[in-house]
């Protein structure tokens, strides 16, 4: 069962106006998607990809928080990146972005999640045009909840990938202040561990496959 774009807009819309249902009935949807949170731990992307997928379309039928919606949307999309459907992941993200902003409010670090993850999809794709404004909003976001002591590590990295998508574009004296900010936050968390793992999307998709690297922003 796939859920193409007419699909996600309809159970967005059903989740989003449908009021608030008699019990949040939950089974179908928490069983696909822990299934596929099981699947991506031992990056099966292709059967994370479709379990999350069911879980969506159940999420259609059982009026879920909006929470787990947003959440897997946004790990349907993930998934939809590493198997090279790039614009399925973005709109995904988007959505996933969008509901994020309408439910949880502007102070949820829930959002600068959704944007670093949107920024990547085109950074690694060497896209980086289109990366750097959402870098700019995450990382504005991350400073103004004061997120950056929680994972320094995933922070100094996307301000590093900033400033290499600044000095791309040709912005090269803000691409300078930037990566001399990274270097400072590098300078004084020598020893600072990721709290999770990014898994990087393929530049070229010629064999789908992914690079694994520390930290998640």
């Amino acid at each position: 069962m796939r859920a193409g774009s007419k699909t996600l807009a309809v159970l967005t819309l059903l989740l989003l106006t449908g009021g608030c249902a008699k019990d949040f009935n939950t089974t179908n949807t928490a069983r696909y998607y822990d299934a596929g949170m099981r699947a991506e731990l031992i990056r099966d992307f292709p059967q994370a990809e479709e379990y999350y997928e069911r879980a969506l379309v159940w999420a259609g039928t059982e009026r879920v928080p909006p929470a787990m919606l947003s959440l897997t949307l946004y790990n349907l999309g993930r998934m939809k990146g590493h198997g090279c459907k790039f614009d399925d992941a973005r709109e995904l993200l988007l959505t996933s972005l969008a509901l994020e902003e309408s439910t949880s409010g502007p102070a949820s670090s829930q959002i600068s999640r959704r944007l670093f993850e949107l920024a990547r999809l085109s950074y690694d794709r060497r896209q980086y045009a289109q990366a750097l404004p959402y870098y700019a909003q995450g990382i504005a976001m991350v400073r103004r909840l004061k997120l950056e002591e929680e994972d320094p590590l995933a922070f100094t990295d996307a301000l590093q990938e900033y400033a290499t998508g600044l000095r791309q574009t040709g912005e090269l004296r803000m691409a300078d202040e930037i990566g001399a900010e990274a270097g400072l936050w590098r300078a004084r968390h020598p020893d600072a561990r990721p709290q999770y793992l990014i898994v990087r999307y393929s530049p070229t998709c010629r064999s789908g496959t992914t690079l694994v690297q520390s930290g998640r922003a």
